[in-house]
């Protein structure tokens, strides 16, 4: 009997000292190394970059070769003398060089060269964001893995407890110092805690299978060299100020910076617009050379010729078009800017409450510790009374019950207390620069 009660007061140190599984910041590694949406987030990354490419090769001019080749017939009948007619078949053959090269649009590919890189810088925001959105999905499925792992832990020592006293009930009832409804009152209390236990087993394989896809592993599965640790009932942690965390969270919140990115994209789409307003000019040439073959009057010969000069167009009248898109891209970027505040605003208020959920947090964690080291001197002095025949079944049916509560009080609001503080991380940015 006491075996039984030494193993379940040393579960939590044993709990305390495994070290055979993976943290949490090895959890949000594999993550982001294995996820799908990471590797989706890099090739959006390299299609911005195609698209800055492309923007950036008007600045380069055109070269366009050309070729033909074929079988003709050929009819005249001259206006002023109906009664002729010639006609005759050839074989023509012809090639040509031309080369085109913009000198002037009204900057407008200046402009669009410049959305096209403010491009690429927001799709790198919308990578890390990606990454702080995963980073926060790995978190809470692993402090829930970890708080089912401990459940599982609680019924278990219940289970023990309970199982002990079954024993020894059994024992004095043969004795017939107890009665029979003892006995059977601890077979109860460990059915109970076998069906907590079965319960929290299954919350925990459920936290586990998601913890499995986020980071993509083939069967759904965590293998056992890869089970999330215990909880450290050590861990530390701080409450940040408000103000210095929302003005980092302005700095370095990536999907905030997105539409700071995003409305600089938007003023060169303006500024490109407004360029289609004004006139274009080319500096163009060309060379061209057909040769024929097959004429039964002209004989065979060719011919070349070659242009370079200045070309230059300019509409004057397009339907309101291009007045409209500069007005469409003016709109969008005010709509852009109203819901950059809304997300300002957002993160504001989504700080200030999860400042205040950490505070009220540590306090009924700091409150649940007391409790649960009481109850563990209450039990243990009921059990010895209950043992030397001085207190009824009924008052340790109670204090076990009330352990149980405490135990897993203390352990769900230790989990909520860290759990917030890796929110708050998470939601100012900060948690992606700890990974870097």
């Amino acid at each position: 009997m006491k075996k039984w009660i030494l193993f379940a007061l040393m579960m939590p140190l044993l709990g305390a000292a495994q070290t055979n599984g993976l943290s949490l910041a090895d959890v949000r590694l594999r993550v982001l190394d294995g996820n799908p949406s990471v590797r989706e987030a890099i090739q959006r990354i390299a299609a911005a970059e195609a698209v800055l490419t492309q923007a950036r090769s008007a600045y380069l001019p055109t070269v366009t070769l050309s070729g033909s080749y074929g079988h003709f017939d050929a009819s005249l009948h001259p206006d002023i003398d109906v009664t002729t007619r010639y006609s005759d078949s050839f074989i023509q053959g012809t090639g040509g060089l031309q080369a085109n090269w913009l000198l002037f649009d009204g900057f407008a590919r200046e402009a669009r060269s410049l959305a096209a890189k403010y491009g690429v810088q927001q799709s790198h925001e919308f990578a890390a964001e990606t990454r702080r959105l995963l980073i926060q999905s790995a978190t809470v499925a692993y402090r829930q893995a970890q708080l089912a792992r401990e459940n599982v832990a609680i019924a278990r020592r219940d289970l023990a407890f309970n199982r002990n006293l079954e024993a020894d009930a059994q024992k004095r009832f043969k004795a017939g110092d107890l009665p029979e409804s003892d006995v059977h009152n601890f077979s109860i209390r460990a059915l109970q805690a076998e069906t907590s236990e079965l319960q929290a087993e299954l919350d925990y394989k459920t936290a586990c299978t998601i913890l499995a896809e986020l980071m993509a592993l083939p069967e759904a599965r965590l293998p056992e060299s890869m089970q999330p640790l215990s909880i450290d009932f050590d861990e530390g942690g701080s409450i940040p100020d408000l103000e210095s965390a929302f003005r980092y969270a302005l700095v370095h919140r990536p999907d905030y910076q997105a539409f700071t990115s995003g409305r600089l994209a938007l003023a060169q789409q303006t500024r490109a617009a407004k360029g289609e307003m004004l006139p274009k000019i080319f500096l163009t040439g060309e060379m061209n050379y057909a040769d024929r073959s097959g004429y039964s009057t002209a004989g065979d010969h060719g011919n070349y010729d070659s242009f370079a000069g200045v070309t230059a167009s300019w509409d004057l009248f397009s339907g309101g078009r291009k007045a409209a898109a500069v007005k469409e891209a003016q709109a969008e970027m005010r709509a852009l800017e109203q819901q950059q505040e809304s997300l300002r605003l957002s993160i504001r208020s989504s700080l200030q409450k999860r400042i205040d959920e950490a505070a009220m947090s540590r306090e009924v964690f700091l409150r649940a510790e007391k409790i649960h080291q009481l109850s563990v001197q209450v039990r243990d002095s009921v059990e010895k009374s209950y043992k030397a025949g001085m207190a009824p079944i009924t008052r340790l049916n109670e204090v076990q019950t009330d352990l149980v509560r405490a135990r897993g009080t203390y352990a769900s609001s230790y989990i909520a207390y860290q759990l917030v503080l890796n929110q708050l991380d998470i939601e100012t940015g900060r948690i992606l620069a700890e990974l870097e």
